[in-house]
């Protein structure tokens, strides 16, 4: 297990860290001094929108929470992907960060929430996708269909294909605007299919880097996309 003092920070994160006193004291718990450390990183980041807190309490952080995902998988869900996972919460984490509490249990207890969620949200978006060839197969299509529902079927089919080469365009666009390293980070783990250990090997950087890389780099799409609400502090520091 990964403890605080196996950690390094930056300079402006050790300072933020002293400036709250998490940092001092003894060696008799480190364990609970890594939740506070944790615990106070999150606050920095709600309150300011610092990525670099942001990126230090990941790095603290992701081991524990990936052990968390590995246990929760049950069921049909353990063939969910752990690092996905993973990675979901942590960007629900970045995205909804005005909504943590500090005396609800600390970062650990709120991160959980959202793992526990996490996996659930995916093993259910998964069993509906395993179901649904089973419940089509049940009630077969009405093939009678006139020609006037056949005309509103056409015309919104038109209209989700303009709407879906729309989305593509603008998601083109955002993608074009990312550093070189964030494009090749997303296209060998999305269009080539890789995990994240093989493409964190093909462009030369540590897994961890890696995610984050990846998380970074989604998030500008989806803010570039419009899906971001201009009041949400983290994401217009997200750049």
């Amino acid at each position: 297990m990964r403890t605080q003092r196996s950690l390094s920070w930056s300079v402006p994160v050790a300072r933020f860290l002293r400036a709250r006193g998490v940092l001092e004291g003894g060696a008799d718990d480190l364990e609970e001094r890594q939740r506070e450390v944790e615990t106070a990183l999150m606050v920095g980041f709600r309150d300011t929108g610092r990525v670099d807190l942001f990126e230090a309490l990941y790095g603290s952080a992701q081991p524990v929470v990936l052990g968390w995902v590995c246990g929760m998988r049950r069921g049909s869900a353990r063939t969910l992907d752990p690092d996905d996972i993973t990675q979901e919460v942590f960007l629900s984490v970045y995205r909804y960060a005005s909504s943590f509490r500090e005396r609800s249990g600390g970062f650990r207890a709120w991160c959980m929430t959202i793992a526990r969620n996490q996996v659930c949200k995916q093993a259910r978006a998964q069993n509906r996708r395993l179901m649904m060839p089973l419940v089509e197969g049940l009630d077969p299509a009405d093939q009678g269909v006139g020609p006037r529902e056949a005309t509103e079927v056409h015309e919104e089919a038109l209209e989700l294909r303009r709407a879906w080469g729309t989305y593509l365009l603008a998601y083109a666009a955002a993608y074009a605007e990312l550093r070189d390293r964030d494009r090749e980070a997303l296209r060998l783990v999305e269009i080539e299919g890789l995990r994240y250990a093989e493409a964190a090997l093909r462009l030369g950087v540590g897994l961890s880097n890696m995610k984050m890389i990846l998380l970074r780099a989604r998030r500008r799409i989806w803010k570039r996309l419009g899906a971001g609400r201009a009041d949400e502090g983290p994401v217009r520091a997200a750049g």
